[in-house]
């Protein structure tokens, strides 16, 4: 009655109010929609845009991507229990990941045994179960090399990349973070080749866990050379049941599907993803537009899924870096799990990996 008679005395009847309110809601809905067709990416660029090496950095608009679903909380839940051999990553009572960074024998650094925030495992075994393809023993999960480094084949382990010691203790804060640093050693086992150094960051995101993965190189020998091969650059083995031989779906941001079509293409994502205990799950693979532009990929439907900075593969010019000369290479992983597929978008995860891994 309040309302009804500030309005009347101005002439104007409270029906007549709601149909303006109705209006002026409708119109909302019709700006927001226009909004959502003109930045698909939520950041100015188009779908296709955000695969250009030319596309530059994202200009964002905070009124429409502040109130995105992907919103994170980069600390909450996020714990580290150290291991002998590595580090275990849990969100609240959930353990995600294994960091391994030694074995019998000394292979490399990697992450395995990776779960959605609801526990599904997304990656192969590790170690290979019965129950598991047994090809590529040296598919650890997630992991980051090259098969060409003064002509040693680090990828099929060839070679050894040994961890040296935490740059950023594994230690729960307001970071949740660790730095590691290994070393690609020569042929005898000792000499340092190469200086890697990695930083992995966790984030609980609604979109599902994010780990960002930042990795600088630097010769330590007078010279290294780094070939182009396919086998290099960041990798995941999906889970036997998640590959697109047994069922999965592989597709990049080009909308190209399975091994075939996306294979040395050049792409800003790659996502594997299938049906498991009654869940759509599966692992985004993301590249930084920063630095080298689109990545190429090493994709394979047995389940292997590779962003590879040294492309085109098997055909690009050797680089040379020289004593103290690094090179640095930044990644995405998004661990997704929905009820249905419709209900995850890559392209969202793309825009949320570039929002939290940009400075």
């Amino acid at each position: 009655m309040i309302f009804r008679n500030c309005f009347c005395r101005h002439g104007i009847t409270f029906n007549i109010f709601l149909v303006f309110v109705v209006v002026a809601l409708l119109k909302g809905s019709a700006v927001a929609t226009e909004l959502g067709q003109v930045a698909v990416t939520c950041d100015g660029r188009s779908e296709n845009q955000i695969d250009k090496p030319g596309a530059g950095k994202p200009n964002r608009n905070p009124s429409v991507c502040d109130q995105t679903p992907g919103d994170a909380h980069p600390t909450e839940s996020v714990t580290f229990r150290k291991q002998d051999d590595g580090v275990d990553v849990w969100v609240g009572k959930q353990r995600v990941a294994e960091f391994v960074h030694t074995e019998d024998p000394v292979g490399r650094p990697f992450i395995s045994n990776l779960h959605t925030l609801d526990g599904i495992k997304v990656t192969r075994n590790y170690p290979v179960s019965e129950e598991d393809q047994q090809d590529h023993p040296h598919h650890q999960g997630l992991f980051h090399t090259f098969s060409q480094v003064n002509g040693i084949d680090y990828w099929h382990m060839k070679g050894v990349t040994r961890h040296r010691r935490f740059l950023i203790e594994p230690t729960t804060g307001s970071d949740s973070s660790f730095a590691t640093e290994s070393v690609y050693l020569d042929r005898d086992g000792k000499t340092p080749l190469l200086k890697e150094v990695i930083v992995y960051s966790f984030y609980v995101t609604k979109i599902g866990l994010l780990i960002t993965v930042n990795a600088t190189i630097e010769a330590e020998a007078e010279q290294v050379v780094l070939g182009s091969k396919e086998e290099g650059g960041f990798a995941v083995r999906m889970s036997s049941d998640l590959r697109v031989e047994s069922g999965g779906k592989m597709v990049d941001n080009q909308q190209r599907r399975g091994g075939k079509e996306i294979w040395g293409k050049t792409a800003r994502w790659v996502d594997n993803s299938g049906r498991k205990e009654n869940r759509w799950v599966g692992v985004t693979i993301l590249t930084h537009p920063e630095g080298w532009g689109s990545y190429y990929w090493h994709a394979r439907d047995y389940g292997l899924v590779t962003a590879n900075p040294l492309g085109p593969l098997n055909k690009a010019p050797d680089r040379s870096l020289n004593k103290g000369e690094t090179l640095n290479f930044k990644y995405g992983v998004l661990v997704h799990s929905n009820e249905d597929s419709d209900e995850y978008s890559p392209t969202q995860a793309q825009v949320e990996y570039e929002r939290l891994a940009t400075p």
